[in-house]
């Protein structure tokens, strides 16, 4: 009689473990290292359903951002948004979902942003497998995230409403022969602007190869950082008051003389502007890496949202 019932405990364990086994397997989870100032953080990773009944990511969090979106990124006539998705993202049975950058993580108002080499952990919320903890490798500043582990990012969102500012084409133009004052405003205005939203391009201020430009639209405004490759100028970066000071430029890639120059020009420049137009700069919180030319130094993630 003992065996019997030492048998039946022993299957119903068995048969529990099997029940219990998780679905959900996350591979490849990674962010992008933060510049100062920088709010808002990405999330990278890979989601494989190896059940027989489909799932859906609903929500997530981390004690290092206030709150944790899904995000997801559109293009619909050349003009690029990203928007919160709402209802969450499906996962398949029996498929992989990768999350780059399509659709990434966006970890909003953070504290202390991320830096290269630390790990960031965060609990993603599935409609059937429940809550699952994720571990986030920090990689590099932009670009792909291999070397963590982590999918490649097109693009970084150090904090950016993503209606901020309207995309159309992010290559640019070649503009290596007008002056940087000529070239750099028409780069931007190829780039963001549009015939109901007015694009305005000042100051702008140049040290070698990088400078950076003011800019407002739509009552919005913020600061893009430039660098001059083999077509002309292309946006490096886009933010706010975080690449004001010689020390986020250097970390951002220029040389300590650079960072040092371009931070005093750009100082002296906006001087002179009204303090209205500088608190439309400093309202896009966090930094938007661009992909493209500007990619020179292996730029392209996401890290921020204008407010």
């Amino acid at each position: 009689m003992k065996t019997i019932v030492s048998l039946f405990v022993a299957l119903m364990i068995a048969t529990a473990a099997v029940a219990q086994e998780p679905t959900i397997r996350i591979d490849h989870a990674a962010s992008h290292s933060m510049v100062p100032g920088a709010k808002v953080g990405d999330g990278y990773l890979v989601i494989t359903n190896t059940g027989s009944e489909p799932d859906r990511l609903v929500a997530a969090s981390s004690d290092r951002a206030k709150t944790v979106q899904l995000h997801q990124m559109t293009m619909a006539n050349g003009i690029m948004t990203m928007r919160e998705l709402k209802g969450g993202l499906a996962i398949p049975a029996g498929q992989t979902v990768t999350l780059e950058p399509n659709y990434h993580l966006m970890f909003q108002n953070v504290e202390k942003p991320f830096k290269q080499g630390e790990t960031i952990r965060a609990v993603l919320s599935f409609e059937k497998a429940g809550e699952i903890t994720v571990d986030f490798a920090v990689g590099k500043i932009a670009g792909p995230l291999d070397d963590v582990g982590g999918a490649s990012g097109g693009m970084d969102h150090g904090s950016m409403d993503h209606g901020a500012m309207d995309m159309p084409g992010m290559e640019g133009m070649d503009m290596s022969g007008p002056p940087p004052e000529k070239a750099i405003p028409a780069t931007l205005k190829t780039m963001f602007e549009r015939p109901d939203k007015p694009l305005t391009i000042l100051p702008v201020v140049v040290q070698n190869d990088w400078a950076i430009a003011g800019w407002q639209q739509d009552e919005r405004g913020g600061r893009a950082l430039l660098k001059k490759g083999h077509h002309g100028w292309s946006v490096f970066l886009c933010s706010g008051d975080g690449i004001r000071d010689a020390a986020a430029l250097e970390k951002a890639g220029l040389s300590a003389d650079d960072a040092k120059a371009l931070a005093g020009d750009l100082a002296e420049a906006e001087a002179r502007l009204d303090p209205k137009v500088l608190a439309l700069f400093a309202s896009f919180e966090g930094t938007v890496m661009m992909a493209g030319e500007a990619g020179d130094a292996g730029q392209g993630g996401h890290q921020g949202h204008g407010q």
